[in-house]
């Protein structure tokens, strides 16, 4: 075995070579992570026509690079997928011309997608088997992370409460036995002096043989666990629960962004009674939850 065949072979990313010759295309070879994504051995999947396990694959285009979304067909199921498709050069000897098909599961993302259309989802992501964060998309509550802090490949239990470990990892492998979405509340460490409880609902993504390759999950709630949270963090809170930006809460207020973002920075402790009713009001919430020490009408 040369060294680029075992580079090929070792590689993560799911990854197929096909033989296209004329109008019939099928696997030359795959790599251990195709293997797995299929639930079969390479030696299965050599001969097999392109087009049964790639929805779609047309020989005819193989002549071209391109990249676009289709299906896995295993034995089990159809699997969303991307593939980015790379015709490779051409080898003395061979039959046919060889393509290369990179292929990313769309599984996790697409269970995603769907929750967005039943919850007002504020952060989403994807853990692996190890417990690693793979992705994690936190558009509208930028509130577990500092600016500058990324946690993608680093673990979960960062930021969740010590005290959770053990209850956490339960829900993860209970739902992965039973294979089906679970839902579970935890608190988090204190990040910025704050401890958050978050509402989490989450599912197990299989490879082709059933071991769960990967956890899709959203969190659709949190809320500060004590009474002693600042103005600026409630302020965060409401505007992620409402799905709301800076720039929108502006807008909708006419309270200038500078002042918006320094209330959301605790520069601004206390606002004017004005000012706090116009965003309480924009957030549908009483005032008295971000700011306490304001009263409506006083």
């Amino acid at each position: 075995m040369d060294l680029y065949h075992h580079i090929f072979l070792i590689l993560d990313r799911p990854m197929a070579i096909i033989r296209n010759l004329q109008d019939n295309a099928s696997l030359v070879d795959a790599n251990d992570a195709f293997s797995k994504l299929m639930g079969c051995s390479i030696e299965e999947l050599s001969g097999r026509s392109a087009s049964s396990v790639v929805e779609h694959y047309s020989a005819k285009a193989a002549a071209r690079s391109y990249q676009r979304e289709t299906f896995l067909c295993t034995d089990s199921r159809r699997m969303p997928i991307r593939v980015d498709h790379t015709p490779l050069p051409y080898i003395s000897g061979e039959t046919g011309a060889l393509s290369l098909l990179l292929i990313e599961d769309l599984s996790a993302q697409r269970w995603i997608e769907e929750q967005f259309e039943h919850y007002k989802v504020l952060i989403s992501g994807i853990v692996d088997s190890t417990n690693h964060i793979r992705i994690l998309r936190d558009f509208y509550a930028p509130l577990l992370l500092k600016p500058e802090q990324s946690l993608e490949d680093e673990t979960y239990l960062q930021f969740i409460s010590e005290q959770e470990f053990e209850r956490i990892q339960e829900a993860l492998d209970s739902a992965g036995k039973l294979k089906k979405v679970n839902d579970i509340k935890v608190r988090t460490s204190k990040l910025g002096g704050v401890e958050l409880e978050l509402s989490i609902t989450f599912t197990p993504i299989y490879d082709g043989f059933g071991s769960v390759r990967e956890y899709a999950f959203v969190i659709w709630d949190l809320k500060p666990v004590s009474e002693g949270v600042d103005s600026s963090m409630r302020l965060k809170i409401w505007m992620a629960k409402r799905d709301m930006s800076a720039i929108q809460l502006s807008a909708a207020t006419h309270i200038s962004l500078q002042t918006i973002s320094k209330l959301r920075n605790g520069k601004i402790e206390k606002p004017q009674r004005l000012t706090a009713e116009l965003i309480a009001s924009e957030l549908k919430v009483d005032v008295s939850e971000i700011w306490p020490e304001v009263r409506r009408g006083r």
